[in-house]
C-alpha cells in the first residue's frame, strides 16, 4: 500500500541550502537512502564486538527471535561459501531535519535510532547512502570537519565525576572554544550556560553528587558550550522523571526556536503531550522508516492504513503497540476496540496473519522520500561550489593549540590524581606500612649477618611499589577510556596532548607515597646513617615505580579488556620479580637474558650498590663464607658482598636502564592507542 501524499510532510520538502542559511550559520540536514550493516558472529549468533556501535543491535540480537533464526540461516551459509554474515541494521533511510525545529526519532529497541545518530554525527561510516548540509552532500573528509559543529550527546552521562559542574563546563571552555578567546571571555561563556540550563545552584557541587536531570544538563552545556549548528541526542530523558523529561525537551524547544539550531533526538515512549510538541516525527522499525512527518499528521496517516489509534489512548503508546507486538492484525484490531464497528470490520478484512510492523514497513512508500530529497541535492550540486571550500569545512579541526590542550590537560589531570590518589587513607596506608617495616628490619647492624636482610628489605620495597604503581596504571585508561572517547569524538584535543598530559601529572603524585614509606622505615630500619645514600636509593625507588607505572599504562593501552589486561600484566610481574635475582640465584642460560627486562633486577642492584659501598665487618654468622670463612674478625670487601649478592652492571647502566623502561613502554602505549580502529575511538 502507497503512502497518502496528503499525509506525508515529506512530499514538501524545503530547498534550503540557499546562501542565506550559510550566512545565518543554519544547518539544513538531509539523508537519503542511509545503509548501514555490521558482521555478526558466527559461532555465536552475537554481533562482534566494535561492529556494531549501539546497544540497540544488541537488544535486537537477544530478543528477535526472527533474528536467531535468520542468524541460524546465515552461519549454514558461511560454512557453505565462507562469507561472513552480515544484518542491515539501517535499510534505505531517508528524512531531513530543518533549524528551527526539533525532530523526534522513535522505535522500539533495536529498530537503528542509535546507528542513525552515529552516522548523522560522523561517529560511524555508512555503507551506503547520501548525506547532505545545506544542499551540498557531505564526505567522510568534510563530516570530520563539521564535528566541531555537529554536538552529539550520548544516553550515558559520562564525566569525570569527582569535578564540580562549574569544573567540567570551563575545562570543555577552554579546551574547545577557539584560541583567539581570552580566559576571561570563555569564563564568560560558562556562566552563560550555566545560567541558561538554570544550573546555578549545583555549578559548585561535584558532579556525583547532582540529580539525573542536572547531569543530563550538563551533558548537554558541554556541548553547547561551542555554539553548534546542530544538536544529536540519545534518549536524553532516559532515567529522569517525567517533570525533568518534559522540562529537558522544552529547553531543547527552546534552543531550536530562539537560537535557530537544528535538533535531533531519539526519544523512547514520550507522554502525549511531549509527542505532539515535536515539530517532526520519525518511526524505525527493524532499520526501516515507517513514517516520516508531523505528529499529529501520524494519526491521519493510520488511520488511512487501517490502524486507527483508538479515542483518548496515547498516540505515541499505540504506534509503540505496534511495532513492538508481533501481532496480527485481528490482535490489533481486537485492541482498538471492538465496538468501533466499521473500522473493525475493515481491519477483518486484511490479511490476519501479517503482523502490524511488518503492515507499517509495506505500507511507508520510502522511495517517493528518498527522491524528494535527492532532486533537492542535485539542484544544489550544479549550483553549489566544492563543499570542501567551505568555511565550516576548512576551518582547523582543534580550536586551541598543542601546548593550551597539554597545560588544560595537565591541571585536570592533577585534580583528578590528587583525588584519586593523594587521598587521607593512601597517605595513611603509606605510613603505616613504613613504620611495620622498619619495626622489622628495626635498626640493623652494618654487619655479616644483616647483609641479607637489607637486600630482602630493598627487594621488599622495590616489589611492593612496583606492582603498586603497575595496577594502578593499569586501570587509568580503562576507567578514563569512555571520557576521552567521547572528548576525542568532539575534537576536544589531540591524543598526544592528553597522553603527555595524562603520563606526566600522575608519576609525580604517585612518587608521594612511595617517598613517605622511605622517609618513615629506611631510618627506622637503620639501612644506612648517610643522607646521601638515603637519597640515592629514594631516587632509585621512585625511578622503579616510574618504570612499573610505564608497563602498567603499556598494557592498559594495549589491552581494552580489563580481565586479559589483569591476567596479562600479573604473569608478567611475577615472571619479572623471580628474574630480580632476590629468589632465583642461578637462572637457567636459555632464560638468562631475560632478566635484562625486569625493572626490579636493576633497581635491586643499584641499591645495594649505593649501601653497599664499604666494607662488611665479619662476625661469624657464616652469611659470607667465601669473604669471612666463618671468621668473627675482619672484613668482606664490598666487591665480595655485592658478587654474593650476584649484583651485576654498574650504579649508571642500572639507572639508565631502569629510564629506558620508563620511556619505552610509554611509547609503546602512546602507538597502542594510535592503532586502534578508528570506529572504536570515535
Amino acid at each position: 500500500m502507497t503512502v497518502d501524499k496528503s499525509m506525508d510532510a515529506s512530499s514538501t520538502v524545503p530547498d534550503g541550502g540557499s546562501d542565506n542559511d550559510k550566512s545565518q550559520k543554519r544547518f539544513f540536514i538531509r539523508w537519503s537512502r542511509i545503509n548501514k550493516s555490521v558482521e555478526l558472529n558466527n559461532a555465536s549468533g552475537g554481533l562482534i564486538a566494535g561492529s556494531a556501535p549501539t546497544s540497540d543491535v544488541d537488544k535486537s540480537a537477544s530478543n528477535d527471535s526472527r533474528l536467531s533464526k535468520f542468524l541460524e540461516k546465515m552461519r549454514r551459509n558461511v560454512i557453505a561459501n565462507g562469507k561472513k554474515p552480515t544484518k542491515k541494521i539501517l535499510n534505505h533511510i531517508s528524512a531531513y531535519a530543518a533549524p528551527g525545529e526539533v525532530l523526534a526519532c522513535m522505535g522500539p529497541s533495536g529498530s537503528g535510532k542509535t546507528s542513525l545518530l552515529d552516522v548523522l554525527s560522523g561517529r560511524s561510516s555508512k555503507t551506503g547512502g547520501v548525506i547532505s548540509i545545506n544542499g551540498n552532500p557531505t564526505t567522510p573528509r568534510s563530516m570530520k570537519r563539521l564535528m566541531a559543529k555537529i554536538a552529539y550527546v550520548k544516553q550515558e552521562d559520562i564525566f569525570f565525576t569527582h569535578l564540580t559542574v562549574r569544573d567540567q563546563l570551563t575545562y570543555t571552555a577552554l579546551l574547545r572554544l577557539p584560541g583567539a578567546m581570552s580566559k576571561k571571555e570563555k569564563t564568560s561563556e560558562v556562566d552563560k550556560v550555566i545560567n541558561l540550563l538554570r544550573l546555578n545552584k549545583a555549578a559548585d557541587s561535584a558532579i556525583m553528587l547532582v540529580s539525573g536531570g542536572e547531569k543530563k544538563r550538563v551533558n548537554i552545556g558541554t556541548e553547547l558550550l561551542t555554539d553548534p549548528l546542530v544538536l544529536l541526542l540519545d534518549e536524553p530523558t532516559s532515567g529522569l522523571d517525567s517533570t525533568s523529561a518534559v522540562s529537558l525537551l522544552n529547553l531543547l524547544r527552546n534552543l531550536a526556536q530562539d537560537q535557530g539550531k537544528t535538533i535531533i533526538t531519539t526519544i523512547h515512549q514520550p507522554s502525549s503531550k511531549v509527542f505532539h510538541a515535536f515539530d517532526k516525527l520519525l518511526m524505525l522499525c527493524e532499520g526501516n522508516v515507517v513514517y516520516f512527518g508531523k505528529p499529529l499528521d501520524s494519526l491521519s496517516y493510520l488511520r488511512n492504513i487501517q490502524l486507527a489509534c483508538p479515542d483518548g489512548y496515547n498516540a505515541a503508546d499505540h504506534w509503540m503497540d505496534l511495532l513492538v507486538n508481533d501481532v496480527s492484525m485481528e490482535d490489533v484490531s481486537r485492541h482498538a476496540g471492538k465496538d468501533q464497528g466499521e473500522e473493525y470490520s475493515q481491519v477483518k478484512q486484511l490479511d490476519d496473519n501479517q503482523s502490524s510492523r511488518d503492515r507499517l514497513q509495506a505500507a511507508w512508500d520510502h522511495e517517493a522520500v528518498a527522491e524528494q530529497i535527492e532532486n533537492v541535492l542535485v539542484k544544489r550540486e550544479t549550483e553549489s561550489v566544492d563543499d570542501n571550500r567551505d568555511e565550516e569545512t576548512t576551518k582547523r579541526k582543534y580550536n586551541t593549540s598543542w601546548t593550551a590542550q597539554y597545560l588544560v590537560l595537565i591541571h585536570r589531570c592533577l585534580k583528578n590524581s590528587r583525588s584519586s590518589i593523594f587521598t587521607p587513607l593512601n597517605l595513611i596506608k603509606s605510613v603505616c606500612i613504613g613504620v611495620i617495616s622498619g619495626m622489622l628490619w628495626w635498626q640493623m647492624d652494618y654487619t655479616e649477618s644483616t647483609v641479607r636482610d637489607r637486600s630482602a628489605y630493598f627487594f621488599f620495597t622495590m616489589t611492593y611499589w612496583v606492582f603498586d604503581s603497575m595496577f594502578n596504571a593499569l586501570m587509568a585508561f580503562p576507567t578514563e577510556r569512555k571520557v576521552i572517547l567521547k572528548e576525542r569524538a568532539s575534537a576536544s584535543y589531540r591524543l598526544s596532548a592528553y597522553f603527555m598530559a595524562k603520563t606526566t601529572s600522575d608519576a609525580p603524585v604517585r612518587l608521594i607515597l612511595p617517598l613517605l614509606y622511605m622517609a618513615t622505615s629506611f631510618w627506622m630500619a637503620g639501612i644506612d646513617d648517610r643522607f646521601l645514600v638515603f637519597a640515592g636509593s629514594v631516587a632509585c625507588t621512585l625511578l622503579s615505580v616510574v618504570a612499573g607505572e610505564a608497563i602498567g599504562i603499556w598494557v592498559g593501552a594495549a589491552v581494552p579488556d580489563f580481565e586479559k589486561g589483569i591476567t596479562i600484566l600479573t604473569i608478567s610481574m611475577l615472571a619479572l620479580m623471580l628474574l630480580g635475582g632476590f629468589f632465583v640465584e642461578n637462572i637457567p642460560d636459555f632464560i638468562s637474558w631475560a632478566i635484562f627486562l625486569s625493572p626490579f633486577k636493576y633497581a635491586l642492584d643499584s641499591s645495594l650498590q649505593l649501601v653497599f659501598d664499604r666494607p662488611v665487618p665479619c662476625d661469624g654468622s657464616g652469611f659470607l663464607e667465601e669473604a669471612c670463612n666463618g671468621r668473627a674478625t675482619g672484613y668482606a670487601s664490598k666487591e665480595d658482598i655485592l658478587k654474593s649478592l650476584n649484583v651485576q652492571g654498574s650504579i649508571g647502566f642500572n639507572v639508565g636502564m631502569l629510564m629506558v623502561i620508563c620511556i619505552v613502554p610509554r611509547y609503546l602505549a602512546y602507538v597502542a592507542l594510535r592503532r586502534q580502529k578508528e570506529d572504536v575511538r570515535s
